[in-house]
């Protein structure tokens, strides 16, 4: 049976010339993209090439037997390729093998069903579903084993998990006959093999690498916030990725439709279906991660030295704005717009006013704080009437530097590592000491008092000696030493200097180093730093009886020795 051995024939001398070439191939993609990347794309346009090759074949074969051993015969070769690809991905060598056990016995559970000896329909209904059941167990062994190869854990059980879940329904689906699958199924399954191919070595490899570049030009806590977000970004696109090509590589759009048409809220102002809830929640991740990453770039842009103060900002203002964009494009997705939101407004009325009333005044507030520019990320404030007694501070006000202006509420980080949240309406109605509002130089004036045998003179020249020797001292602004009074029991000096307060926050080091410097150096000069002294004057005379053991305590003053 020529008509039948030559496209056999033919199929086996296609996956001959791809074993043979995929050494030259691969060499030839490693020129140009990462390895990994390179072979796991070699290996998937390899699958899908010989399963278009193996079934257009079998159209020449004139028995259909035949013919669907040929088709799922090239059904196994592309699986077998797919696996290969995904375990590039992973360095993970326990049960390797299984995924191929899967599909052999799947391939063998189709070639009984063709050519089994009786017609007995049990049996041939039982080959169907074991054949689909090793698909998909062979499937779920080969998501599990790409998902072990993404680094970062959440995403690696999201992955995991979603593919197990969708997975599962698909099987299910299938099983009932509601999900056919067709030629285009298997180039639909190598699209996301090769999809999830990108994204591992997006997490694995690309994300770190960039990760690694930006070190330095922003904090640790901005890299990890932008890192997250990329990975949160790249992940949601990636499931859409999958769903879009569920839908064009299979009947699954026609199941997908259907969520459309259940619906949480059917009213005739709202009507949100299960299908525009998952796009929403899809979107907004999106536009949330969008949003993020964007602000962290914007920050970028600015100079290294105008980064934190006025990137931050920048930074702050983007938010703010985007956040509102983000929620009205969200609630138009939903379904939910302005004409639903007037009306139930209206209905709900003044409750409706007064619950966000606070809300709207602090939101509003933040941008006004931020267009005036009275205040910005990085500036130096102290706060009045807030006491943070838990770790030993009793000062009745906080000093610190502004870390984030939010939508609702301002960040405030203190010098004992204390996040305090303060509602942006409150820097509007009170006043605000700010150390760094237009330049972050402030001025220090550190009292100082010496014995009234010292040499004032003196005095200054070494008290102006202490202050060029500190390193926080603003060299081009001027420094003194200023007589400040007659004391009762010193002369009182006080040292005068500026500091650029963004840099020395920790203001009392500064002046303890101040003291400890001064302390020896005025030692060293013979300068005492007197402890007080006060004489004390008594108006009447005064009787005095010393005590003494016996007779009561009272001495005897007729007694010769006293």
């Amino acid at each position: 049976m020529p008509e039948v051995v030559t496209p056999f024939l033919l199929f086996l001398l296609a996956v001959s010339v791809t074993v043979l070439s995929e050494f030259v191939l691969k060499k030839a993609l490693r020129k140009r993209v990462e390895e990994t990347l390179a072979d796991t794309v070699f290996l998937t346009l390899s699958s899908i090439f010989l399963f278009v090759v193996g079934w257009l074949l079998s159209n020449h074969v004139p028995y259909w037997n035949y013919r669907e051993l040929l088709r799922n015969f090239s059904i196994l070769v592309s699986a077998i390729y797919i696996t290969r690809a995904a375990h590039l991905l992973t360095s993970r060598k326990k049960f390797r093998f299984l995924p191929y056990l899967c599909f052999l016995l799947a391939f063998t559970a189709s070639a009984l069903f063709l050519f089994f000896p009786f017609e007995n329909y049990r049996i041939l209904q039982a080959l169907t579903a074991a054949k689909k059941f090793f698909i998909f167990l062979g499937s779920l062994m080969v998501v599990w084993e790409l998902s072990s190869a993404i680094s970062r854990e959440i995403i690696a059980k999201t992955v995991k998990v979603t593919g197990t879940i969708l997975l599962s329904i698909l099987f299910i689906l299938w099983e009932f006959e509601y999900l056919k699958f067709d030629v285009k199924t298997l180039m639909g399954i190598a699209v996301i093999v090769l999809l999830t191919a990108i994204l591992t070595v997006l997490n694995s490899k690309v994300f770190p690498f960039l990760m690694e570049k930006l070190k330095g030009e922003l904090p640790q806590k901005d890299l990890e916030s932008f890192e997250q977000n990329l990975k949160a970004l790249t992940s949601a696109l990636y499931l859409l990725a999958l769903v879009a090509v569920l839908k064009g590589f299979s009947n699954f759009g026609n199941i997908i439709g259907k969520l459309y048409s259940i619906y949480i809220i059917n009213t005739d102002l709202v009507k949100i279906s299960v299908g525009n809830l998952i796009n929403t929640i899809f979107l907004g991740v999106i536009l949330f991660s969008l949003l993020n990453i964007g602000k962290k770039l914007v920050k970028l842009s600015f100079p290294r030295e105008r980064r934190e103060v006025e990137g931050g900002s920048a930074e702050a203002l983007i938010f703010n704005l985007g956040v509102l964009f983000n929620v009205i494009i969200l609630l138009s997705s939903l379904g939910i717009t302005w004409k639903v939101l007037l009306p139930v407004a209206g209905t709900l009325g003044v409750g409706l006013g007064f619950g966000l009333q606070t809300i709207m005044n602090n939101y509003v507030s933040g941008f006004i704080l931020l267009f005036s520019k009275k205040l910005k990320v990085g500036d130096i404030l102290e706060l009045p009437s807030i006491s943070v007694t838990t770790l030993g501070t009793t000062s009745p006000s906080v000093f610190g530097k502004v870390e984030d202006i939010g939508i609702l509420s301002t960040i405030i980080r203190t010098n004992d590592g204390v996040e305090i949240s303060i509602p942006n309406s409150s820097f509007i109605n009170s006043p605000i000491v700010n150390f760094s509002y237009k330049d972050p130089y402030v001025r220090l004036k550190i009292p100082v008092g010496v014995a009234y045998s010292s040499d004032p003179l003196k005095v200054k020249e070494i008290l102006l000696s202490v202050i060029e020797e500190l390193p926080y001292t603003v060299k081009f602004l001027p420094k003194t030493v200023r007589f400040e009074e007659l004391g009762d029991s010193a002369l009182i000096f006080k040292a005068i200097f500026w500091i650029d307060v963004r840099k020395n926050l920790w203001v009392r080091n500064i002046v303890s180093d101040f003291y400890y410097k001064a302390w020896y150096k005025l030692k060293e000069a013979g300068i005492e730093i007197p402890f007080p002294q006060n004489d004390i004057w008594f108006r009447n005379s005064l009787k005095v009886e010393i005590e003494k053991p016996g007779n009561g305590g009272i001495i005897d003053k007729s007694d010769p020795g006293t």
